[in-house]
């Protein structure tokens, strides 16, 4: 995989925040901590932006789900689909794999 490319920026930073990055973060390091700060900050914000869409349009309505409407209605439609036999519980890979007894 190849290395992302670089581009220089300029960026005003408040007096008392470039004293502390000065202070904190060896010369030759800074550009590092400032990039991975910023990657960080834009995740949230590309994150937020996502609820916030996703409140304004969401991929559901309620309404067209009664069996979600509230935790008993989720739990008898389980209870019904597992009844049925078409929801089963998947095994759980992380759990240690299951021994056989011995017999003696």
């Amino acid at each position: 995989m190849s290395a992302p490319s670089i581009e220089r920026i300029n960026v005003n930073f408040p007096s008392p925040v470039l004293e502390d990055l000065r202070r904190l973060v060896p010369a030759k390091r800074r550009s590092e901590v400032i990039a991975r700060a910023t990657a960080r900050e834009l995740r949230r914000l590309k994150l937020a932006a996502q609820f916030e869409q996703a409140a304004l349009h969401p991929i559901w309505q309620a309404e067209t789900y009664p069996q979600l409407a509230d935790d008993d209605a989720v739990d008898t439609t389980l209870a019904q689909l597992r009844a049925a036999g078409h929801l089963t519980v998947a095994p759980n890979p992380m759990a240690p794999p299951r021994r056989k007894g011995r017999r003696e």
